[in-house]
């Protein structure tokens, strides 16, 4: 009896100050906390996975010569014939077109607060950098559709985008099965053939410091860190990343290439991103740009095609004099450098 008695009187001291921590805190306590050494986040993923992804514009616009209601949106997904899913790779290790995926941090958020001076007021820092292996990003190949509401205009119940009854929203794939579209109401804009591979310059990678309440530091996201490429050239991919601008049944093609003019890369330091307010007539909208000078960036645009390729049965002597289309070939710029840029995006 006497042994239980200890036991019960241990248990009672060894709980008591985790009963205590667990007691709610009233809005007295809380007041009296405050934060001393700020939040780190660490986040750690190899790569994103997904099926499409969409911007919906629910209301149309209007004109003097026409009004174009209804919904549509600009949908992300695979190609025709490509993958069931498209994504982004998060790259430790380019090999000549094949990656090592990074399998330790992916970034590190450190948040803190700071009271400001004079009018200025109190704001909270968020500086996000990359893990230490990684150094790149692959964006897997995908197309971009013009997608209605409505991908058959006669029956108000097939949706291709999304429906929202009441509170209850359901997505809709943009194909019937596989990579078939739908309807032939949905339209192709956009075809990225290839891989684009975005990669850092190991000892400078990219990083951004986001401000949130009073904004010191002038924008919303200050960026940092330097690009040594984009879709560099590779064995499978010597001319870089392959785009096809969609126009019916023609359009544009070229494949992109774009490096920094040394080995230091192109660096983001000075580049901005924020939104801005709307004044009088003009919205407000995101803005993207950069104050002073940038670095300077070597563009290429290889094996540029405009128009499509004709059967030889049907060649249009009307049409080019009759001589097949073929490609323009290549275009460069050497060391470009922007000066203040800045750039808007409202609507939708």
């Amino acid at each position: 009896m006497g042994k239980n008695k200890k036991l019960g009187c241990l248990s009672l001291l060894l709980f008591t100050p985790v009963a205590m921590a667990m007691q709610p805190l009233d809005d007295q306590s809380l007041s009296a906390m405050t934060g001393q050494d700020g939040l780190t986040v660490s986040v750690n993923i190899s790569k994103i996975d997904f099926k499409q992804a969409a911007i919906i514009d629910n209301d149309g616009f209007s004109n003097p010569d026409a009004t174009l209601p209804g919904k549509a949106a600009l949908v992300m997904a695979t190609s025709p014939g490509g993958p069931a899913n498209i994504g982004v790779d998060f790259v430790q290790t380019f090999n000549d077109g094949s990656i090592q995926n990074s399998s330790s941090e992916l970034f590190k958020a450190v948040i803190d607060s700071d009271a400001g001076t004079g009018t200025n007021g109190a704001f909270a820092n968020v500086a996000l950098t990359l893990g230490s292996d990684v150094n790149g990003l692959r964006i897997r190949p995908f197309s971009v559709y013009l997608t209605p509401d409505q991908y058959d205009p006669g029956d108000s119940t097939k949706h291709a985008i999304s429906t929202l009854v009441g509170s209850t929203y359901t997505q809709h794939s943009i194909f019937s099965t596989g990579t078939t579209l739908k309807s032939s109401n949905i339209k192709e804009l956009l075809r990225v053939s290839n891989n684009i591979d975005v990669k850092f310059v190991a000892n400078n990678k990219p990083r951004m410091n986001i401000q949130l309440g009073s904004s010191p530091q002038g924008h919303l996201v200050m960026f940092g860190g330097a690009v040594d490429s984009v879709c560099a050239s590779t064995t499978s991919q010597p001319s870089g990343c392959s785009f096809n601008l969609v126009s019916g049944t023609t359009g544009a093609k070229f494949d992109l290439q774009m490096s920094g003019k040394d080995a230091n890369g192109f660096s983001l330091n000075g580049f901005y991103a924020g939104i801005e307010a709307g004044a009088g007539s003009v919205p407000g909208a995101v803005v993207f740009g950069n104050t002073g000078t940038s670095d300077k960036l070597n563009l290429n645009l290889n094996n540029v095609w405009l128009g499509d390729t004709i059967p030889a049965g049907s060649l249009n002597s009307s049409i080019f004099n009759g001589v097949q289309n073929g490609s323009i070939g290549n275009i460069g710029a050497a060391g470009v450098s922007a000066t203040n840029l800045k750039m808007r995006v409202s609507g939708m």
